[in-house]
């Protein structure tokens, strides 16, 4: 007969272009479930008691966009110029990819396009312990679960 856990005090789940993280939030952790959008997933615990009360607001531009734009202006240069030079005809057919893969790197541009505000807690020897976004199907109750991981800390 399996032993069963109690229940998180408070739920959060963000989500971001690259990965989908679920915060479960108990009396003296966090524990954090993560699929990223290539497949890995991963679980990770922070105890409440190894962070300080206090986070700094950091806002960020997803990674993928810098990324995205390089990536499609390379495409779409080698879709426009290519095709019309005197190179041999695998070069010239294989070079209109560069349209489609052009178009993806446009839609997740403009996915990752919008800055997002994380809050980081820190570990009582400065490093970042716990980090969390401001995006995703909970965003409304972003400001609770933080009050809440704070209000934990103290009690921790």
């Amino acid at each position: 007969m399996a032993i069963k856990s109690k229940p998180p005090i408070f739920t959060y789940t963000e989500r971001l272009p690259q990965v989908r993280r679920v915060f479960d939030l108990y009396c003296d952790r966090v524990e954090i479930h993560a699929q990223w959008t290539a497949g890995k997933a991963y679980h990770n615990t922070v105890k409440l008691a190894d962070l300080t009360g206090e986070f700094t607001r950091v806002v960020i531009r997803n990674r993928w966009f810098k990324k995205s734009v390089m990536i499609g202006s390379i495409a779409l240069a080698a879709a426009a110029v290519l095709p019309h030079g005197d190179y041999p005809q695998f070069v010239r057919s294989t070079a209109l990819l560069g349209w489609p893969l052009a178009g993806v790197c446009i839609a997740i541009a403009a996915i990752s396009f919008p800055k997002r505000q994380f809050a980081r807690f820190t570990r009582r020897d400065g490093k970042v312990g716990l980090d969390l976004c401001n995006a995703g199907p909970n965003k409304a109750r972003y400001q609770e679960f933080i009050r809440e991981i704070q209000r934990r800390i103290r009690k921790a």
